[in-house]
């Protein structure tokens, strides 16, 4: 098919140099404008001109080469023009509104020009357009808009070009549709859509399977979809993050958000029959199949719903990434199994690059130059004056100091490499501003932090100035209030990790990075973040239905001559993902095999996990040739001795094979000499873990023989018993349901005795503070979960194999859910059931007699929304989350 004459004519004024030169001055006007610069070139700038070249960019078809590039320029044309343009014409707003109609991009059309009132915006320019530009603008609409419900309560819901893709996408017969496109192009929100309209329109059954890749999206999803149903006033829906009592059938209509972690236990331990036929399984930030231990598990959940369940449809949803049709290859096994791809580079949001250096010299002053993400760069300014001179050169200063002048009066993201670093950087910003907020929500959390948590701990002080701290390990509590403060616009600053790539939805203004860094936790070293990773984080200045235009500073450190960002700005946006388990088998399979036959060693990250993977496929009846035939190069060799290794462990493995599957990602091997353990001992009750939590010294004897077996056979006998505790004191404290506070001051007697300090001050405090997070995630709520849970499993066979009954009653099953929730109360747990974080039931429990907890959730809800309006004693910070997560 040859080219229309409307794309010649695009590219033909495309490649004029004369366009060319006024659209960049054009771009280059509005950084200016944003950043408050003096210069004025409004005069140097013919928008007459640009005006017309983005009508023509808009009629550019969606089938001809490189539109998606015409189209972005058209929005973005129009978008600048309509903020600093002061002489508009009088039907400005009608031609703006024509170019965002031809393009597709209604959301921005609502929200910028029709005051959320699109439908009536577009019929009123209908009535005011010639006859065909009318026609035009109505067929676009009509064909981007969709019905949300039924009868009365429908609503209509208006997508941008790529989001109808996606939508019919979704809609169709295939097994699987694989997206990829940036940050801002609201690909959870038209998900989410789609998931509760599915379910309402569902005439009986309806089972959806939403997976994140942290706990800490499991909250925010969940929260959306119960407030996506809630408006529409139904209630005949769950939305569950636990699988809830698996004996009983499962709910009628419900969506499940799990990690893959929670996913695996899930299938382990649902009743056969109850799970046959599932409607959607989503997998959100999908990319992360590529990380090491995380990826594993994903795609061995994936590997068990394809081949034990019936999925009407897979959808996986990744930023941008150039290969989305890797999941497909995943799945198909040889099977009929249809599969579709998507990538778009274009995003309905304009993000401007702008790298920031310090003038050498000249402690004040900034150099601000703008990458037009072609490769090309233009100086905006290179003297850039600020208020104060820079105290000090070191990252985390930079980063406040930059974020600070230049992103003033505007929502601000500072990216930072780890939880220590965004402290560093919120003490820095805490000593940059002057202001104190005199709002009651935020003093209020900040006396709750400081009271519940410890005085002492930085987020309580630096919310006061504003400034929040956000990262994975923190209490979901905390890391909820200072997202909701960041949306409600009540700070100005938030300091994140890694979790902001890891799909958490923070939209701001403007977004900082200086050179980001990973850490490895093989070697403990930092490595530079992945190029995916770094335009996932980009993807948040910006956002579409929240902010048009996000501007994205680039920082380079002063005294440091490092051009960090050329890995990322040199080249292509889009890389290839590649799965955990085929970077393990072609560059790590001697590891992997050694590991196989030799359990007792200690691995590398993500190593047990594979071999755990390739043994389940072993036992499947599908042979490891024809499962693992998607890995390209895999030599003959590697699969023949993985193949030898796993049939020799086979043989070896006494232990039931539907034993070891409920068991993910614990090595077959090691599970077998815990079972020969517990096989061999005369008194088996000494060996059941305590059903009250009376005795720690009797925990840690348990606890020792677990992780001798599961977690660390090679340690030394008088360093386990030390690494023990590290698991066995936090978690004692954690299932009685110890306030936070007492946790902190138990952790800073030990890290006292530990570092031989009579006194600790803040940055010590902090560390403290930081380091109990992390044993109560990593050791408590993650390995230790996942190491009971497998103990159970097999003490469970032990006693049917000795034929004590009597022993199996008195198993605690429930210890692993426990541990997970930080409760043992079924009071509390039944709060945090409803969605409540652990401190907020805490602060709850102390309002509600534990005998009149029959275990109905309707009632528990009713009283729970009564505590919050009449008693004013339960801290604002927890009203506020009752108020948002109990719908």
């Amino acid at each position: 098919m040859g080219e229309s004459l409307i794309y010649k004519a695009a590219r033909h004024l495309w490649d004029d140099e004369s366009f060319q030169g006024n659209f960049t001055h054009l771009k280059l006007e509005n950084l200016r404008y944003n950043l408050n610069l003096t210069q004025n070139l409004k005069s140097e700038i013919d928008f007459s001109n640009l005006m017309r070249a983005a009508s023509l960019f808009s009629l550019v078809n969606d089938e001809e080469p490189e539109f998606e590039k015409f189209h972005e320029s058209a929005f973005r044309i129009a978008y600048i023009s309509s903020k600093i343009w002061l002489e508009q014409p009088q039907n400005f707003s009608q031609i703006v509104a024509i170019i965002l109609t031809r393009i597709g991009n209604f959301p921005t059309i609502k929200k910028q020009f029709a005051n959320d009132d699109l439908a009536s915006f577009i019929e009123l320019q209908a009535k005011n357009l010639p006859h065909s530009f009318a026609l035009e603008a109505l067929a676009r609409y009509e064909g981007n808009t969709v019905k949300i419900g039924s009868g009365d309560t429908a609503n209509l819901l208006e997508l941008t070009d790529f989001q109808r893709r996606l939508w019919d996408g979704l809609k169709n017969n295939n097994d699987l549709i694989s997206f990829a496109s940036p940050t801002s192009s609201g690909k959870t929100y038209l998900l989410l859509q789609f998931l509760t309209n599915s379910a309402i329109l569902a005439n009986d059954k309806f089972i959806a399977i939403y997976l994140v890749p942290t706990r800490a999206l499991i909250t925010e999803i969940t929260y959306s979809l119960r407030s996506l149903l809630s408006s529409e006033n139904i209630e005949d829906v769950e939305v569950l993050s636990v699988g809830g009592d698996l004996d009983k059938p499962i709910p009628s209509k419900v969506i499940y958000v799990f990690t893959q972690e929670r996913l695996l236990s899930f299938l382990a331990n649902i009743m056969p029959g109850h799970l046959s036929r599932i409607n959607y399984v989503v997998i959100d930030e999908a990319h992360q199949i590529r990380e090491r231990a995380r990826g594993t598990l994903l795609h061995q959940s994936l590997n068990w719903l394809k081949l034990s369940y019936q999925v009407s449809k897979f959808v996986f949803c990744s930023p941008v990434i150039s290969n989305p049709d890797l999941f497909g290859k995943l799945l198909t096994h040889g099977d009929y199994f249809v599969a579709e791809s998507h990538i778009t580079e274009s995003s309905p949001v304009s993000q401007n690059l702008m790298i920031v250096e310090s003038v050498k010299g000249r402690r004040n002053e900034l150099s601000v130059t703008y990458h037009d993400g072609s490769g090309s760069r233009y100086l905006l300014s290179d003297n850039i004056k600020l208020d104060k001179k820079r105290s000090d050169d070191t990252k985390a200063y930079f980063l406040a100091y930059c974020s600070y002048y230049l992103g003033g009066g505007k929502r601000n993201i500072v990216y930072v490499d780890d939880p220590s670093t965004a402290d560093r950087v919120a003490k820095k910003l805490m000593s940059i501003i002057e202001d104190v907020s005199d709002d009651p929500e935020i003093l209020d959390a900040s006396d709750y932090m400081a009271r519940n948590i410890h005085p002492d701990f930085v987020l309580s002080k630096s919310i006061k100035k504003k400034v929040g701290v956000h990262y994975g390990k923190m209490p979901s509590l905390v890391r909820e209030t200072v997202e909701r403060l960041f949306r409600d616009e009540k700070l100005d600053f938030i300091v994140c990790t890694s979790t902001l790539a890891q799909g958490v939805n923070l939209p701001a203004h403007n977004l900082f990075i200086l050179d980001p860094k990973v850490r490895d936790s093989d070697t403990n070293a930092f490595d530079s973040i992945s190029r995916s990773d770094f335009w996932n984080i980009v993807g948040r200045a910006g956002r579409l239905y929240k902010d048009f235009e996000g501007n994205v500073f680039l920082l380079k450190q002063p005294s440091k001559n490092e051009d960090w960002e050329e890995q990322y700005l040199s080249e292509s946006r889009l890389s290839d993902i590649v799965p955990s388990t085929q970077q393990i088998l072609l560059e790590q399979h001697a590891d992997l095999i050694e590991h196989i036959s030799n359990a007792g060693k200690d691995a590398k990250k993500g190593i047990e996990e594979a071999a755990s993977f390739i043994y389940d496929i072993s036992r499947s009846g599908r042979s490891l040739d024809f499962s693992l035939s998607w890995i390209p190069s895999l030599e003959a060799e590697v699969l023949s001795e993985l193949k030898r290794e796993t049939d020799e462990v086979e043989s070896r493995v006494t232990l039931p094979h539907g034993v070891i599957k409920k068991n993910v990602g614990v090595s077959p091997v090691r599970q077998q000499a815990l079972y020969d353990f517990l096989l061999s001992q005369l008194i088996l009750d000494d060996w059941l873990l305590p059903r009250k939590f009376s005795s720690a010294l009797e925990f840690h004897r348990i606890v020792y023989i677990i992780l001798r077996f599961l977690d660390s056979p090679e340690m030394e006998d008088e360093r386990l018993k030390k690494y023990t505790w590290l698991f066995v004191g936090p978690a004692f404290d954690w299932v009685l349901g110890k306030p936070l506070s007492s946790m902190v001051g138990e952790h800073i007697k030990w890290w006292k005795r530990k570092k031989e300090l009579f006194e600790l001050d803040s940055n010590n405090i902090n560390s403290c503070i930081r380091d109990l997070f992390d044993q109560v995630e990593n050791k408590v709520r993650f390995k230790l979960v996942k190491y009971i849970n497998c103990y159970n499993n097999i003490i469970l066979e032990v006693c049917h194999q000795k034929e004590r009954p009597d022993l199996m009653e008195r198993v605690p099953v429930y210890l692993p859910l426990f541990l997970e929730v930080g409760a043992s109360n079924p009071l509390q747990i039944g709060l945090i059931s409803l969605g409540l974080s652990r401190m907020t039931a805490l602060e709850i429990s102390k309002y509600i007699e534990i005998d009149s907890y029959d275990g109905d959730p309707a009632r528990l809800r009713r009283i729970v929304k009564d505590l919050s309006k009449r008693n004013k004693k339960i801290p604002l910070l927890c009203r506020e989350e009752i108020d948002h997560y109990i719908i």
